[in-house]
């Protein structure tokens, strides 16, 4: 990633360093995988500190914050040809480990990483050069605990083209090494589903709400799509791989990929049965992480990583809206995006650019008012003059004259 730290969280953690506890009996001499081969490898423990494409370390986090680290029981041996005659090696392995009640307790992993020239069986015998790192049949008491594993591989040539954390409360980490890269998962294990019956895309409503899992269980893997030097030779996109690339986590049966419906709208389809086997709901999780450089270079229209306000939604099949629980933010060149709560069969997690409302201001003449409303004007009010009385006299008779201008009568003499 060119010298960039890329880092998903739901929660902080210190990272240090583990040695894995190596039980020297049943170490196999460890040469680094070759980033040619057609096989799918076991990951072993890194030999030493200069030692590429190993596991660096594993450990357990218990809810206190206490980190304990696991010890090799037995590595895997042998190996057998698939049907392509490509080599794959054992790789169920063996550890141990200090449990939350302090008791010493086994645990199995399954990892392995397959060369740029393997065909996977998967995706109809084409490349697929990839890591996948799972615990095997983790414990129901994991699901509550709050107890969360730490995975931590490195590698000088395996490039994601896609990381996923097929976790619950999933960390991610991704560093930049001497001659390589460092990836750090953390999670905890969740109930996932299986289903094995028709398509769970297109159903209608009716259909979409009576699909039942076949049946559940404890499950937690981590995995990288590398992107190949071989063109054409990734599962997926590998054009923009050097400027970052999707991580994301969720308890879906499938599905997670982000695509651009439109330069402010970005779709995430996933997908599982409706119901659990016993009826119940099907919640769901859904976090995903992405480089902003990335999202530029694979959609250099969009405008989802450089909008500052993105409505996060999950939209059923039907084009309703659920209630969930999501959070959006672009914060030192990452997207970042969560949403909880929601149910399946087949959701959508859609983001949304939310354009400002900024109207351009209408400026138009007074308008003319309704004869109800048009002002009155006022007759003007014109005064009376004053009136005066006078007093008149003739002889011994007295007149009163009223008037504006009173004048005595003829005869008359103004008293």
């Amino acid at each position: 990633m060119n010298q960039r730290v890329l880092w998903i969280s739901l929660a902080v953690f210190s990272f240090s360093t583990l040695p894995i506890g190596l039980a020297s009996a049943d170490v196999t001499p460890v040469v680094e995988i070759e980033q040619s081969t057609s096989g799918r490898m076991v990951l072993r423990p890194c030999a030493s500190p200069a030692h590429l494409t190993c596991i660096e370390s594993l450990s357990a986090i218990l809810p206190n914050g206490t980190t304990n680290e696991f010890k090799l029981l037995q590595a895997p041996t042998g190996n057998y040809l698939d049907s392509k005659n490509q080599v794959t090696e054992n790789s169920l392995t063996s550890w141990s480990f200090v449990d939350i009640d302090g008791t010493t307790r086994q645990i199995y992993t399954d990892g392995n990483l397959s060369g740029e020239n393997y065909r996977g069986e998967q995706v109809n015998f084409n490349l697929q050069p990839k890591m996948t790192f799972a615990f095997v049949d983790p414990p129901i008491k994991d699901v509550t605990s709050g107890i969360k594993f730490k995975f931590v591989f490195r590698s000088s040539w395996v490039v994601p083209v896609a990381a996923f954390l097929m976790a619950a409360n999933a960390d991610y980490r991704d560093e930049k090494i001497e001659n390589g890269h460092r990836y750090t998962y953390i999670g905890s294990p969740f109930i996932g589903t299986n289903y094995a019956g028709r398509p769970l895309i297109g159903l209608s409503n009716e259909e979409s709400d009576q699909t039942k899992s076949d049946s559940e269980n404890i499950r937690m893997y981590f995995l990288i799509d590398h992107a190949s030097s071989i063109p054409g030779g990734s599962y997926g996109d590998t054009r923009c791989s050097k400027l970052g690339y999707p991580v994301t986590s969720h308890n879906a049966y499938g599905g997670g990929i982000p695509r651009l419906v439109d330069n402010d709208t970005m779709k995430f389809e996933i997908y599982s049965p409706h119901l659990l086997s016993t009826g119940g709901l099907s919640t769901g999780f859904f976090t995903t992480y992405m480089s902003v450089a990335w999202m530029d270079c694979m959609w250099p229209g969009n405008n989802v990583s450089k909008s500052p306000k993105v409505e996060v939604s999950v939209i059923n099949s039907d084009g309703t809206t659920q209630v969930a629980t999501t959070s959006f933010k672009i914060e030192n060149g990452f997207l970042v995006v969560n949403a909880r709560g929601f149910h399946f069969s087949a959701p959508t997690v859609q983001l949304k650019v939310i354009k400002a409302e900024n109207p351009t201001p209408v400026v138009s003449a007074s308008p003319t008012p309704m004869a109800s409303e048009k002002a009155v004007v006022a007759a003007p009010v014109i005064k009376s003059p004053k009136k005066v009385t006078i007093s008149c006299i003739k002889m011994k008779t007295l007149k009163k004259i009223t008037g504006t201008n009173p004048k005595c009568p003829s005869g008359y003499k103004k008293k």
